[in-house]
């Protein structure tokens, strides 16, 4: 009876010792689950904001502005030089006069430091070589950009816009000079490019082109037009017969002149309402206040 209770109690003892290495173990391998756990939580973290930093840097590549564009901003918003006003001609009026629309708005525009031959005033016959001038006019500007520098003085009595006028990164004031097709004409304080005009002028002159092709065509206050015309032919003098002298029979005494009814406008904008190129001293609408240059023409287009 002894050997077998203690048979039991060695049994029993070996069971404690079996648990005890069981629940050991069971501890140690809960151990390295959650460390590793633990691990994988950090390494999620870390990649978590890995790519947050990523995509940070990448919306900052996208927006932020590079050099080259700010360059090309501002080269944009400063593309014409200072003085400098784009425009773009609608009409050509005549060799040295043009009218464009800048700013949003229409101009007539008088070509500073040149005149060509006149073609439409009131007062003067077409003048020789003034038809072409027109001609080149219309034909490098008519509907062209062009840019407008304005002179030190802007308007004329006429309140035309005094400036000089550039086809790309050419004077048109100078072409007309080059082609023998204007003369320098001088008003001051828009002097600005004189001496380089005069120089033009000269070449032209010497090699006898245009207005220069004429003798004595060119004067300082503007065109000899009397200088193109032929001498008439003085006829041969012609020996009348002798003829009795017929009796002369008194006329009879004139008509009285109607009177003549005189006209009178408030301004030259009304009065080139009724005759847009103005009136002569003779005209009954003439008065001396519309005259301002006192050349005997009132309101003169």
């Amino acid at each position: 009876m002894s050997n077998l209770f203690k048979g039991c109690l060695g049994c029993l003892g070996l069971l404690v010792v079996l648990a005890l290495l069981v629940g050991g173990c069971t501890a140690f391998f809960d151990v390295d689950e959650d460390v590793e756990v633990s691990n994988n939580s950090v390494t999620e973290t870390e990649v978590s904001e890995e790519e947050t930093t990523a995509e940070e840097q990448t919306t900052e590549k996208v927006t932020a502005p590079t050099t080259t564009e700010v360059v090309n901003k501002e080269q944009t918003a400063s593309s014409l030089p200072d003085g400098l006003i784009a425009a773009t001609v609608i009409r050509v009026v005549d060799g040295d006069t043009i009218k464009v629309t800048m700013d949003g708005k229409e101009e007539t525009v008088r070509l500073i430091l040149v005149d060509t031959p006149e073609t439409k005033h009131p007062q003067k016959d077409v003048q020789p070589f003034g038809p072409e001038a027109s001609t080149f006019t219309t034909e490098q500007l008519s509907g062209v950009e062009v840019k407008i520098e304005p002179g030190i003085e802007e308007r004329d009595r006429y309140g035309r816009l005094l400036a000089y006028v550039y086809v790309g990164d050419k004077m048109f004031n100078k072409m007309l000079l080059e082609k023998g097709l204007a003369r320098v004409a001088v008003y001051p304080p828009n002097t600005q490019y004189l001496d380089e005009f005069e120089k033009i002028q000269a070449d032209a002159k010497s090699q006898a082109i245009g207005i220069w092709s004429i003798e004595n065509y060119v004067t300082d206050d503007g065109y000899n037009s009397e200088s193109n015309k032929e001498p008439e032919a003085i006829p041969a003098p012609v020996q009348e017969e002798t003829k009795p002298i017929p009796v002369v029979e008194p006329e009879p005494a004139p008509e009285p002149e109607p009177v003549v009814q005189s006209e009178s406008y408030q301004n030259c904008t009304e009065l080139r309402k009724v005759y847009p190129a103005g009136v002569a001293s003779d005209h009954p609408a003439y008065e001396s206040k519309h005259d301002r240059d006192k050349d005997n023409w009132a309101c003169e287009s």
